[in-house]
């Protein structure tokens, strides 16, 4: 009995790692940028630099729904998957959430309690490249082709820091910061067309046509719904309900929480293709499910332990005593964070099969724990034990649901062979 192309694998594996170790280069770099901008500012400002990295993070959850359509397309039908009317889509997305940034400024910038509007509007600017880009990642994902989809993550991230550190160091202030985030979602536009995530000079049908990519589009999008909500509305409310000095102490142990989230995001990425193929394929032994689930939950909770033995210390070192004595509350927070990567790994799991319930159940969860906290909002320790109660409960109804038995969705749709060790050739051109 063969083994299985244990080449394949391998090479898989690589592109795995190598993304992986990207994106922990990418976020720490980005997290050095929110560690130095609460050494330089004082707090105010701090918590609105916050604000709009918050903003950028929806926006980045936001391109996470569009990569995922998009990789999924290319993993079932090829090299010529619908990219172009996907990017033509996501220019437009990214056009209209620019303009209820800039269009709404003056209301964000009351509600939020922020000293200007600008850096509103700054941040819209960038955000048609942001999400055309991310049109580029999902075909270099759906492509498994991990290694410039690696690089892209790097180049946003360097941009993004050197250009906003050096902006604020010149006394830029929040307008400098967001500027260099705006200027960040151009060069990874930039670095996914030259790394080969341009659209084919020609578009194909995925298989089901047109209402297939519609259909998929929306159950992408309840999970979408889901990240931003459980990953951004504790902050905003905080902003909202907290004093100043409170919201600047929460947003820094979101900040870093968060990191837990983004670094198991290579996990899904790398399974998300995978899966999709292998529904197409018949080949569903629950096999890499298990393995991605406990890579996530491995990552999930060193990230818990090194907060709670280092955490506040390390804040105190890079942020000023002010932030000293967190490390309770961002171990709590990584833990819940942890929670919630864990439910976001079997929901995109299951999208990748076309089955959006456990997606609809994310959702749920996030909008339960934005309620509670909406009620239950007195402290920083508040808010940290609602988000480990409601996402420890998230995981619960996730794993039960997860043994009921999936619904017949009719025949898988039938993918292009593709190999890991070499990208796809369209079935327009001459082999």
């Amino acid at each position: 009995m063969t083994a299985g192309p244990r080449p394949a694998a391998r090479a898989l594996l690589a592109g795995g790692a190598a993304l992986a170790v990207a994106q922990t280069v990418a976020s720490a770099g980005n997290y050095v940028l929110n560690l130095f901008l609460g050494r330089w500012m004082d707090p105010p400002a701090f918590a609105d630099a916050s604000i709009m990295v918050t903003l950028m993070l929806l926006a980045s959850a936001g391109t996470l729904g569009i990569q995922l359509v998009t990789a999924r397309a290319v993993a079932l039908s090829g090299e010529d998957a619908p990219v172009r009317r996907l990017g033509r889509i996501a220019v437009g997305a990214g056009i209209a959430l620019g303009a209820v940034l800039v269009i709404g400024a003056p209301v964000w910038h009351r509600l939020l309690h922020t000293e200007s509007t600008s850096p509103f509007v700054l941040l819209a600017l960038g955000f048609p490249a942001y999400l055309a880009a991310a049109v580029g990642r999902g075909r270099l994902q759906g492509m498994l082709r991990f290694g410039p989809l690696a690089a892209s993550y790097v180049v946003e991230m360097l941009v993004r820091v050197l250009l906003s550190l050096g902006l604020v160091a010149a006394g830029f202030g929040v307008p400098g910061a967001t500027i260099g985030l705006s200027v960040s979602f151009v060069a990874t536009w930039a670095a996914v067309l030259v790394s080969g995530g341009r659209p084919p000079a020609r578009d194909a049908v995925l298989p089901g046509g047109n209402a297939e990519l519609r259909r998929y589009g929306a159950q992408t999008g309840v999970l979408l719904a889901g990240q931003i909500v459980a990953n951004n509305a504790d902050v905003l409310i905080a902003k909202y309900a907290l004093s100043s000095d409170l919201a600047a102490r929460y947003a820094a142990v979101a900040l870093v929480g968060r990191a837990v989230f983004f670094l198991t995001w290579s996990v899904t990425v790398t399974v998300f293709p995978m899966a999709a193929r292998q529904h197409a394929e018949g080949e569903q032994d629950g096999r890499l499910l298990r393995v991605a689930g406990a890579a996530v939950l491995s990552l999930g909770l060193a990230c818990t332990v090194a907060a709670a033995l280092a955490g506040g210390p390390v804040l105190a070192v890079v942020l000023g005593p002010h932030y000293g004595g967190l490390s309770l509350p961002l171990a709590g927070y990584a833990l819940a964070t942890t929670m919630l990567s864990i439910a976001n790994l079997v929901a995109s799991h299951h999208l990748a099969i076309g089955q959006v319930r456990q997606a609809w159940i994310v959702l749920a969860g996030a909008v339960t724990q934005t309620v509670v906290l909406g009620v239950r909002h007195s402290s920083i320790t508040e808010f940290v034990v609602v988000q480990i109660v409601c996402m420890s409960a998230l995981v619960a109804v996730v794993e039960i649901d997860r043994r009921r038995p999936l619904p017949l969705s009719g025949r898988p749709p039938t993918a292009v062979p593709l190999s890991p060790l070499s990208p796809p050739h369209s079935p327009k051109e001459p082999s």
